[in-house]
């Protein structure tokens, strides 16, 4: 916990717990944040309680009396290929007690929790489910804080970027339609004889997006996922991820209920299989995903943490924001 000596004496730091605390952290989050990212409860507990990088330990809230006066909620992330690291998924203090010491307070109990977890270095912004992938750019203070904080903080060009689209009377365009009748793929929902494929192709081809597609088929959600099969050979070419107002929500690939209304879907982890790539696979997919999102009665969907929004500009996404990455060595 944190032991420094912050100038608003009569605060604690202690676990969050979503009973208790759901309420008062929303509140906290509403000051902090103001009119932008706005959240509700669905959200909170998808980060809160949802099973897998969450634990109930990585979570804390800032006190006062009965108020909670500040947050910080985050993950430990293990990846096939990296050592253990902890994302930092949402740090925020109320508005009336910015510049005593909160912020630094939380996100020093954060820190030192994940590195007694055994993580070597923590992340800004979240795995799924997630808040934001970063930092947002329309919230430079942060940025700068962070940086006093001894993070490494990405230029604005190195930026990611989370899309959206409204749905409402969309219609797939001519050349994106072009793509999906002649990229040479059968594009089709998976069905439980394609989930072994699909794991084995992440784990070849995109291993960090690999446990991602485990829990969608985990939770049962399997249909979810939209593959291209090779018309020819049958050989899986490529796949993405779709949330929509059917899938289980607490698997949260897209937060932001409250902020972009509903009914709200994603599409995410698109990926083609290196021998497949210049065949416009991928846009198919994004094309064909998009079509299945508005037949499930999306309204708007959502694009999150890509470094290529050109890409998804062309099945007539824009950008929502942009966010800065950045990282601090632990141990």
């Amino acid at each position: 916990m944190y032991t420094g000596e912050p100038d608003l004496p009569d605060f604690t730091i202690d676990y969050y717990n979503h009973e208790r605390d759901a309420e008062r952290v929303l509140a906290a989050w509403q000051s902090a944040f103001g009119d932008r990212f706005r959240i509700d409860e669905r959200a909170l507990r998808a980060v809160a309680l949802t099973t897998g990088p969450y634990r109930p330990g990585d979570h804390f809230v800032a006190r006062r009396a009965d108020q909670v006066i500040g947050f910080v909620f985050a993950q430990l992330v293990q990846q096939s290929d990296a050592p253990l690291h902890a994302c930092l998924c949402a740090i925020g203090v109320a508005r009336s007690f910015w510049r005593h010491g909160i912020g630094r307070a939380l996100l020093s109990t954060a820190c030192e929790a994940a590195s007694q977890a055994g993580a070597v270095q923590i992340r800004l912004g979240g795995h799924l489910p997630r808040f934001f992938p970063s930092v947002p750019q329309v919230l430079p203070a942060a940025a700068d804080f962070f940086v006093t904080q001894g993070f490494q903080v990405s230029a604005p060009d190195a930026a990611v970027y989370d899309l959206i689209q409204d749905l409402t009377d969309y219609r797939t365009s001519l050349s994106v339609a072009e793509r999906i009748q002649k990229c040479g793929a059968v594009l089709r929902s998976a069905a439980p004889e394609d989930y072994a494929d699909i794991l084995a192709f992440h784990n070849r081809e995109f291993p960090h997006w690999q446990p991602e597609y485990a829990h969608v088929i985990a939770v049962g959600d399997g249909a979810d996922i939209l593959i291209a099969r090779d018309q020819q050979s049958g050989e899986l070419l490529g796949t993405l991820i779709m949330f929509t107002p059917h899938s289980q929500q607490m698997r949260g690939d897209v937060l932001w209920w409250a902020e972009l209304g509903e009914p709200l879907g994603a599409l995410s982890a698109v990926g083609v299989s290196a021998m497949a790539r210049g065949r416009g696979i991928g846009l198919a997919l994004v094309g064909r995903g998009t079509e299945l999102l508005k037949a499930h009665d999306v309204r708007v969907a959502h694009v999150g943490w890509t470094n290529i929004p050109r890409f998804y500009e062309q099945a007539g996404y824009r950008v929502w924001h942009a966010f800065d990455s950045g990282w601090r060595t632990l141990r």
